[in-house]
């Protein structure tokens, strides 16, 4: 990580973001950064993700949850 460094995300269709890390920081006891990006994007949707208070696996599960015995 160096103060100034550069990042350019380019899409195949041409879209561009362009970032740089603007300062170090700590977090807690974990290092990071503060980046300044620029670039243009649109709304293509708004979704809202809801939990069921009735629901069994609310963290989920795995195939093997349902079928203890598979590889």
């Amino acid at each position: 990580m160096i103060i100034g460094q550069k990042y350019l995300a380019q899409s195949i269709l041409g879209s561009r973001f362009e970032g740089i890390i603007k300062q170090a920081v700590t977090i807690g006891d974990k290092p990071g950064i503060v980046p300044l990006i620029s670039g243009q994007a649109w709304i293509t949707g708004k979704h809202q993700h809801t939990l069921d208070p009735s629901d069994p696996w609310p963290e989920g599960y795995r195939l093997s949850d349902t079928w203890p015995n598979s590889a």
